[in-house]
């Protein structure tokens, strides 16, 4: 029971039951003075739907003049009955209404939130797996009477594990399969009985969950983010779906601390410079963009393909002479369009593609900037830079001929906008470079400038937001000049000092100082390597570094043994290269048949020899080698006779100096004529050497 009002003095304790329909009784103090008192839980105020917030304000604006009227005299029976039957002609409300407020509020306390309506005891609790059967019905009879005659199908725990599984294993993981699609697999699985021949059929409706009681658990116990997470991703869901409460400024520091960079195709066909009617395709285009003031501080526009070859070119546009560049492309040069110029931020922002190869390690350590390589599919991390082709497309669609827009491509019957295509690169250059400066100047509608931009009535354009910003940001932000950046971005690798010159990717350099120094001729007793710096884009020249650190690097050119590579990239010389290697295992391979042919070809004249020297007589080593003038003499003598003998105006056949062996065996000298005279033994030999 619980106590509402106790009076000492008069032994009256006015107390009530909590759990009957009951109302106050009046008990005697004394008699209850002693028992043991259990302090409830209190009611939280906290936490509870608008639904009963408003149900609580309702019954205490009904009760809440009774009881100010009243006060505990509502405890006697008779004096609540004509009390609450008067107050009830006077709201209109109904006696029965007010007599249920009263007793929540009395056996809940006394308070306001005793009448918070007991929505939490609505409704049927799921059972617990390890308490529960898996026949527990969930749904407990529910739902209204089916139209059709069939009985509503009452959900169970087994039903409820049926669907998990069908939603875990299907609907989830494939974007593909729609809710009815993992409807009609689930009753494929789960709820089809077999006839009497084997024969599998769906079971009856009643017999059998709804489509919609199987779509209402899915979007009861897996909430939005559960599905889209599955079915799309965490990429796309954080891409397209997820929540958006903060901002990219939230750690921006200012203008120069973050530049976003990134590539993209141009939408605009373009032709050769040497030939209108040649059309060379459609040029990469690079943007860098500051965060803070979203100004264009660099790009690249080019047939360089997304490769680091194109980052570097448009990270070295930061620093480039802008009037040397602007004639280049005949745009007029203004030194307050670019504001920008030679300064360097303290992070760039790129996405897992050029600007993660191991050339970006040279911004790092030659310009002392971070480079921050985002997560892949995440182009939500650098929106300004990805918005920044669409303003620029967006721009130059009306002007430009032969534009291609994107959904072109995925239409049926597309135009073909190609054969519109007049404009050289020269011209895409000068496009582009008076587009970004238009971009620089225009005002930003939506630009969101804090109370000090305001104050001091910047105007919302990327150049005004930049030079307001620099003035508190120039102390922090370095500056390089156009040498330093391009050496700095240079790749780095190990080359060899040889007596041939400087081996570097197949190629030979030299340059004076290392001629002066005896390098090569040092490189003759033991090899040593060096560091150059490099642009993969030509081989023409590298630049090397001195040993000992402290010079200026040296420039290295083509030595006269590899000039035949003199205006090639390094990849087309290591293709070059790749083909020379083919060639030499083919070679070898040729060779070494050659040798075997030649070796197999004059093996038997080579036995025959050695064969007749065995069937001569035989003659010691000095007595062979004795007349060797005398029988040279008489040897060329003959070789004379039978090369240059004429005949009749033409050359006679020529006879043979070896003829070939007979089948009989040569005769064998006498020993009288090897011991005879001199002219006895020189015909012998003569004799023998014919044979």
């Amino acid at each position: 029971m619980r106590l509402l009002q106790a009076d000492t003095s008069t032994n009256k304790a006015w107390v009530i039951a909590l759990h009957s329909h009951a109302w106050p009784e009046c008990l005697p103090y004394s008699e209850i003075r002693d028992l043991e008192r259990v302090s409830p839980p209190a009611t939280p105020i906290h936490g509870h739907s608008q639904a009963r917030i408003q149900k609580c304000e309702a019954a205490w604006k009904r009760l809440e003049p009774l009881l100010s009227a009243h006060g505990t005299s509502l405890f006697e029976p008779k004096t609540r009955k004509h009390a609450i039957a008067e107050h009830a002609r006077k709201t209109g409300c109904a006696p029965t209404t007010l007599y249920k407020d009263l007793r929540r509020y009395w056996q809940r306390g006394q308070t306001k939130y005793a009448l918070l309506p007991d929505y939490d005891k609505s409704g049927r609790t799921t059972p617990a797996a390890d308490d529960a059967s898996e026949a527990c019905a969930i749904t407990a009879g529910r739902g209204r009477k089916a139209k059709n005659g069939y009985d509503n199908y009452q959900i169970t725990m087994a039903d409820s594990s049926f669907f998990r599984k069908v939603i875990e294993k299907e609907y989830l993981p494939n974007a593909q399969i729609s809710v009815p699609a993992a409807y009609r697999s689930l009753v494929e699985q789960f709820y089809r009985y077999a006839d009497g021949n084997g024969e599998l059929h769906v079971n009856p409706l009643g017999a059998r969950p709804s489509l919609r009681q199987f779509r209402h658990f899915l979007l009861k116990a897996y909430d939005i983010e559960t599905r889209l997470r599955g079915r799309l991703g965490n990429s796309d869901f954080e891409r397209e779906h997820r929540k958006r409460l903060g901002t990219i400024m939230a750690d921006c520091q200012g203008v120069g601390h973050y530049y976003e960079i990134d590539a993209t195709i141009a939408d605009i066909y373009l032709v050769s410079s040497e030939d209108v009617t040649k059309i060379i395709g459609k040029p990469t285009l690079y943007l860098i963009i500051d965060r803070k003031s979203r100004l264009i501080v660099g790009f690249y526009f080019g047939l360089e393909n997304a490769s680091w070859n194109g980052a570097m070119q448009a990270i070295l546009s930061i620093a480039e002479d802008k009037r040397a560049l602007c004639g280049r492309y005949g745009v007029p040069y203004a030194p307050e369009d670019w504001p920008a110029h030679q300064v360097f931020p303290s992070e760039f922002l790129a996405d897992r593609g050029d600007m993660i190869s191991h050339a970006s390690s040279n911004v790092a350590e030659g310009l002392h900037v971070t480079v921050t390589n985002l997560p892949s599919k995440r182009p939500d991390w650098k929106p300004l830079v990805e918005c920044g082709f669409r303003l620029l497309h967006n721009s130059i669609q009306p002007i430009a001929p032969a534009y291609d827009p994107p959904s072109n491509a995925t239409r049926r019957r597309g135009k073909h906008y190609e054969k519109d295509a007049c404009l050289t690169l020269r011209d895409f250059g000068h496009l582009i470079l008076t587009t970004i400066i238009a971009y620089n100047q225009r005002e930003m509608l939506g630009y969101d400038m804090d109370t000090k931009e305001l104050l001091d009535n910047v105007r919302p354009s990327p150049i005004a937001l930049w030079n307001h910003g620099i003035q508190s940001r120039a102390g922090l932000l370095t500056r390089y000049e156009e040498s330093t950046v391009r050496f700095a971005l240079l790749r780095k690798k190990k080359a060899i000092v040889t007596d041939k010159g400087i081996e570097f990717e197949s190629c030979f350099y030299s340059f004076p100082e290392a001629i002066a120094q005896k390098w090569f001729e040092t490189a003759r007793k033991r090899r040593f390597s060096v560091t150059v710096s490099y642009d993969n884009r030509l081989a023409d020249s590298i630049y090397v570094h001195p040993l000992d650190g402290k010079r200026e690097p040296y420039v290295a050119t083509l030595t006269e043994r590899s000039a035949k590579y003199k205006g090639m990239s390094f990849d087309e010389i290591a293709y070059y290269e790749c083909l020379r290697a083919a060639l030499r295992v083919d070679a070898e391979h040729s060779r070494l048949q050659n040798s075997i042919d030649l070796s197999t070809t004059t093996r038997p004249v080579m036995n025959a020899a050695r064969e007749r020297l065995k069937s001569a007589p035989k003659v010691s080593r000095s007595a062979r080698r004795a007349d060797i003038k005398e029988v040279r003499e008489e040897e060329r003598k003959l070789e004379r006779k039978a090369m240059a003998k004429i005949e009749g105006g033409k050359r006679s056949e020529v006879p043979a100096l070896h003829p070939e062996p007979q089948n009989s065996r040569p005769p064998t000298p006498t020993p009288a004529a090897a011991s005879g005279s001199l002219a006895e033994r020189i015909e012998a030999a003569r004799a023998r050497m014919r044979s």
